[in-house]
């Protein structure tokens, strides 16, 4: 390799990695801020959180480096639709499940594991797409086999027990007008004009949603 091929796979590798990196930080910061406003909610130092559909984990780091102890389960560690947790019942201070419930046909073990695992009066954090903003796109992913609007979503969380539900456009690192009233996954899906994968668009036009996160308290 070449000192210039290096330099570049260098740079790339940078960016790779700052890319993800503020990727991360951003999501931390949207969860922590949405389950504070909205559900008065707060994770503590040695809290412990579970990252189901954990890819390549890369919220890790941000809850460790606040020693909050960071547990993950993915399609490699087990069956979503099939299989019980590894987990013992009431382990976790919060359950964060982002974009893994679009792919199940058959939820229900899936939700009842989370709830099992959850401590009392501790938080499921979800997202999945908006079925009334997305259904033009929705199938253009082959591997989405089962889409939701907010009251089917609100609907099947108060089936599994869940409470103190609240469902919220799919937005990060926005102000609480954002999540806020009647309008709120119109304003989310049609004011905001970029997504936030734009390039070269100043940070307060980018945004744009079709999908909804889900707070929800197991008793």
């Amino acid at each position: 390799m070449t000192f210039k091929q290096d330099y570049l796979l260098n740079k790339l590798t940078y960016w790779k990695n700052h890319n993800r990196n503020s990727m991360a930080e951003r999501e931390f910061d949207t969860l922590t801020y949405l389950l504070g406003v909205f559900c008065g909610y707060k994770l503590k130092k040695g809290s412990s959180v579970l990252d189901l559909g954990s890819g390549d984990q890369f919220l890790k780091d941000e809850f460790n480096k606040r020693e909050i102890s960071y547990f993950s389960l993915d399609i490699k560690d087990l069956n979503f639709e099939t299989d019980k947790f590894t987990f013992d019942d009431n382990k976790f201070d919060l359950v964060i499940s982002l974009a893994v419930l679009e792919h199940l046909k058959n939820p229900d073990i899936f939700l009842n594991e989370s709830k099992r695992v959850l401590k009392k009066e501790s938080y499921l954090f979800l997202s999945t797409p908006n079925w009334k903003y997305s259904k033009n796109i929705f199938y253009d992913d082959v591997t989405h086999v089962k889409p939701y609007s907010p009251e089917s979503l609100n609907e099947i969380l108060s089936i599994k027990g869940f409470k103190d539900i609240k469902i919220l456009p799919n937005l990060r690192c926005k102000s609480k007008w954002w999540y806020e009233g009647s309008f709120k996954f119109f304003k989310a899906c049609y004011l905001i004009p970029f997504t936030n994968n734009a390039k070269f668009i100043p940070k307060f036009l980018k945004g744009k949603s079709r999908g909804m996160f889900a707070l929800a308290k197991k008793d």
